[in-house]
């Protein structure tokens, strides 16, 4: 196919979609070195993945998820069915990727830069699990920035969680459920 129309067809796969079936270490570690090819300026490469795919770690993360879900807001009939939403979440993913941009030691470029070269590294992940039959998307909930989870993921205090990519196996294909933008309503030409 050409590039345009991966571009154009990948969609955002969510948990309650995923098939049977585990995505295997060899796919994701194809996922992983389509995210090396991002643009990055300064060759700062930010981008760092900790993937999550032992059942054991993977309870862990949620324990840890829900634990601080309740100690930031409480336990109301609400907060509980987001509980439940994470735990249903983390459960029928494969795998889970912490999404984390590493500072250059040097500070060579704004934060931004940074953040937008992981960013495109997101998209290259996301565009090529769609082109292996993988179901993805990106979440920038489920507790990214508690300080227990930032512990669990080893981070240090400059390193910006950015949210986690969750993966299943997903064999159909998705149409388009909101039209996009035409061209003339978001380029000006001069």
């Amino acid at each position: 196919m050409e590039s345009i129309q991966w571009i154009a067809s990948r969609r955002s796969v969510f948990p309650k979609e995923f098939e049977e079936g585990t995505v295997s270490k060899i796919e994701i570690e194809q996922l992983l070195e389509a995210a090396k090819w991002a643009p990055t300026h300064k060759s700062t490469e930010p981008w760092r993945f900790t993937v999550i795919v032992d059942p054991t770690q993977k309870e862990l993360l949620i324990n840890r998820q829900v634990a601080a879900l309740f100690l930031s807001k409480g336990e109301s009939e609400m907060v509980k069915a987001k509980a439940d939403k994470f735990r249903f979440i983390g459960g029928k993913s494969s795998a889970v990727i912490a999404i984390v941009m590493k500072r250059d030691i040097q500070e060579r470029l704004p934060v931004n830069e940074e953040l937008w070269a992981v960013a495109c590294a997101v998209q290259n992940i996301h565009l090529h699990s769609a082109s292996m039959n993988i179901g993805g998307y990106w979440s920038t909930g489920a507790m990214t920035n508690d300080d227990s989870i930032r512990e669990f993921l080893n981070l240090s205090e400059d390193d910006i969680h950015m949210g986690w990519f969750y993966l299943g196996r997903y064999s159909k294909t998705k149409t388009l459920a909101k039209p996009r933008m035409i061209q003339e309503d978001y380029v000006n030409w001069m």
